[in-house]
């Protein structure tokens, strides 16, 4: 695995924000479709968390929490969770993340789906659950350990085939390594 350089990263522009938020939002819509119609409710894959690593991965520190805060607020508002709890979620993990993504090759399937499954528990277990448990909600009957490493799980697998798209749909045919 090569260490990637800032210069062999593509541009990432104000289109490829706009199409990445547009997924973002499609994809809300179909996780709250998803989760009404086969009530999983807390087991879907968090596909914000991809995105925002995402943007994470092709742009600057600023974009990437820009893009954290509006994923966030959208998986929110459109979710029917707790407002801001998403997005303080996402721009923490990104804040955390973004220094160390050009030590490896994240566009690798093999590094993606480890990276995502940590950023997803950790976010769930570390950011949330306190959140979750100073303010009762979502209830006592909420068991989060298995519907957080289960929603990791979905999320890390699905990761890849997310990216891919992605890549695609902005143009990035092409990973940083060549």
């Amino acid at each position: 695995m090569e260490i990637l350089s800032p210069t062999t990263a593509p541009v990432f522009g104000p289109g490829d924000f706009i199409k990445v938020t547009a997924v973002g939002l499609l994809l809300v819509i179909v996780e709250g479709f998803g989760a009404t119609l086969f009530g999983l409710a807390g087991y879907g894959p968090e596909w914000m968390l991809v995105l925002t690593i995402y943007v994470a991965l092709r742009s600057e520190l600023w974009v990437t929490v820009l893009a954290a805060f509006i994923l966030g607020f959208l998986r929110d508002a459109l979710g029917g969770f707790m407002l801001g709890l998403w997005p303080l979620t996402l721009i923490i993990l990104a804040w955390f993340f973004y220094p160390s993504r050009l030590r490896l090759n994240f566009f690798h399937p093999l590094t993606l789906t480890p990276l995502i499954f940590m950023l997803s528990l950790c976010g769930h277990l570390f950011i949330m659950t306190p959140i979750m448990a100073i303010v009762g909600w979502p209830g006592s009957r909420f068991n989060p350990l298995p519907a957080f490493f289960i929603s990791s799980l979905i999320t890390a697998v699905t990761a890849p085939v997310l990216f891919s798209f992605l890549d695609w749909l902005t143009g990035n045919k092409d990973t940083p390594d060549g």
